[in-house]
């Protein structure tokens, strides 16, 4: 319950355990966006992005990155950050990065996943094990014109966000999930339908 993750709790979790933010959001369900709104609302100081990384060193790097071929948004989730700081530690340690060699990646993968088949810039960024960014870019190197966003986003009508956000209290990230688009694609159906969004999960309308 929202009513849980209250000052003390934080204070306990994100200052005494020092666990980050998105660890805290997973333990009660809620987005990493609440959890940083209330440490901001209780005046609870908010740690450098890069803070508290363990075993972060180079040689762990090397290993994950050039020995294993783990993409730097695998090993961000292992070490419970953003692709970001992984992508700015191998700039700092000397590391070059291999999204130029990210396989399936050409011009002929992305017409047929992309173009012919219409998958989601997200949808193809899982199946080649990159970020969505990397696949996003690689399109505009090849001329393929970019949809609109939420283009291809279907099912996501007014009685759904109706339904899944307001009547089931599922948070803009769960139904971004479930239809494989970015919690931003979501937001914008709820401001189109006059569906009011909240920070966090709105609370459940009681039948």
């Amino acid at each position: 319950m929202i009513e849980e993750l209250n000052k003390e709790t934080l204070i306990r979790l994100y200052i005494k355990e020092k666990r980050p933010l998105r660890d805290i959001a997973k333990m009660f369900g809620r987005s990493y966006t609440l959890v940083r709104h209330k440490c901001i609302q209780y005046r609870i100081k908010l740690r450098p992005k890069n803070y508290k990384i363990i075993n972060f060193k180079k040689s762990v790097l090397l290993r994950l990155y050039v020995q294993e071929g783990k993409p730097p948004r695998e090993i961000s989730q292992m070490f419970s950050c953003t692709p970001a700081t992984v992508r700015n530690r191998f700039r700092q340690y000397g590391i070059p990065l291999k999204d130029n060699k990210v396989k399936g990646l050409n011009k002929a993968q992305l017409q047929k996943l992309y173009v012919n088949e219409g998958k989601s810039i997200h949808e193809i960024a899982k199946i080649i094990g990159c970020s969505h960014e990397t696949v996003r870019k690689r399109c505009m190197q090849h001329g393929i014109k970019l949809r609109p966003i939420g283009s291809r986003i279907t099912g996501v009508d007014k009685s759904a966000i109706q339904r899944l956000y307001v009547k089931e209290g599922k948070s803009l990230s769960k139904i971004a999930e479930m239809f494989s688009c970015s919690p931003p694609t979501v937001r914008s159906r709820c401001r189109e339908y006059g569906i009011k969004t909240k920070v966090g999960r709105p609370k459940r309308i009681k039948e």
